[in-house]
């Protein structure tokens, strides 16, 4: 029987400057991460995709620090060229397609189940020692809350994991608590916000849905909640675990829910006040769906206006939720799976010595959601 891991974490980056500290912060949560899944017993993997990385700065990869030899960790980068960003909406205004970035380490990942996060994400000890029970459901989602921690003095780096973790729960912090949907969607309530840092599933669903959607633009609106209202259309559970299963995020600047804006029309705002006083939300919502309004901006990227929150997610999201399967909306060779990409093995943990990085991985796809 071929070794494989239990779960693997896929993460994304580039060294572009993106904040301040940006480096020092995915550095000390890649080694938080590695440590803690090692000293727990999980075999596990970390997949870092570098997405077209800067030609005038050292790879992440080769930045990070990590340990070169874990007995349970193997972890493994992913390098994706300029070329295969330049044909995005808004490719020459920012660098980054989170989407297709994760997708990369995605339909790679080798793990029995997967969950993918940002590069500077620090996982609690609760949430580590709920997948160190291995008892984990393939049919089930597990989602967790993430804490954006202030943080002031910079010397909490310096801090080893276990007093890092206990500081980052002291700290002054603001909880993306899960969002009661308005009643005028008529889509499944699940916990969306903030998902795409923390949402933990079977690796043959994430093969089945091609993993996030397609998104012809950096702006990569809205896929971490389709995801999850894509899986739940498909019969995947939601889990929610106990508020000490946490994710905790760094609170910089440049947060996506602080750069993403509405851009409103004056006749839209008119239409939809009249709307909503003269008649109902129902009817209000139906023109912001029908008339795909207020469209959405997102800092950094002037040139591309992106679709609706209610057009974009609510709309697929209502229809799943009345029995419609999700489409895929990405290739076959989704995750650029026939393309030779540059993988670099920083890390290989004992049950990953006879592995071989070949082809894209399709660990997951045993047992995955029939057609």
């Amino acid at each position: 029987m071929i070794a494989a891991p239990y779960v693997t974490f896929v993460t994304y980056a580039r060294n572009d400057g993106y904040t301040p500290g940006y480096i020092q912060r995915v550095r000390r949560a890649m080694q938080c991460l590695a440590g803690q899944l090692d000293r727990a017993g999980v075999d596990a993997e970390i997949i870092i995709t570098e997405w077209n990385p800067p030609p005038d700065r050292p790879h992440i990869l080769e930045v990070v620090n990590l340990p070169k030899a874990l007995k349970h960790v193997s972890i493994w980068g992913v390098i994706v060229g300029a070329e295969h960003h330049a044909g995005f909406a808004g490719a020459a205004e920012r660098g980054f397609h989170a989407g297709e970035a994760a997708n990369i380490g995605l339909r790679r990942a080798r793990g029995r189940f997967v969950v993918p996060k940002s590069s500077d994400t620090f996982l609690s000890a609760q949430t580590i020692e709920r997948i160190a029970r291995r008892d984990l459901d393939v049919d089930t989602m597990y989602r967790v809350c993430r804490h954006d921690v202030t943080i002031t003095d910079e010397h909490i780096w310096g801090l080893d994991d276990e007093a890092l973790l206990a500081a980052f729960a002291t700290l002054p912090s603001s909880i993306n608590a899960m969002i009661t949907q308005p009643a005028e969607w008529d889509i499944r309530d699940l916990h969306t916000n903030a998902c795409g840092d923390f949402m933990l599933m079977s690796g043959a669903y994430w093969h089945y849905l091609r993993g996030y959607p397609r998104d012809p633009s950096v702006l990569v609106l809205d896929g971490d909640s389709l995801i999850m209202h894509a899986a739940a259309a498909l019969g995947v559970r939601e889990c929610r675990w106990p508020d000490d299963c946490r994710i905790y995020k760094p609170s910089h600047g440049n947060l996506a829910n602080e750069r993403v804006k509405q851009v409103w029309r004056r006749w839209q705002r008119w239409l939809d006040r009249i709307l909503s006083e003269k008649v109902d939300a129902q009817a209000a919502y139906w023109a912001r769906k029908s008339f795909n309004y207020p469209r959405r901006e997102v800092r950094g990227v002037e040139s591309v206006l992106g679709p609706s929150i209610e057009r974009n997610f609510v709309v697929p999201a209502t229809r799943w939720a009345h029995g419609t399967m999700p489409e895929q909306t990405q290739p076959a060779n989704w995750g650029l799976a026939e393309v030779p990409l540059e993988r670099r093995v920083l890390c290989r943990a004992e049950w990953d010595a006879a592995l071989a990085f070949d082809g894209p991985g399709s660990a997951g796809l045993q047992g995955a959601a029939s057609s």
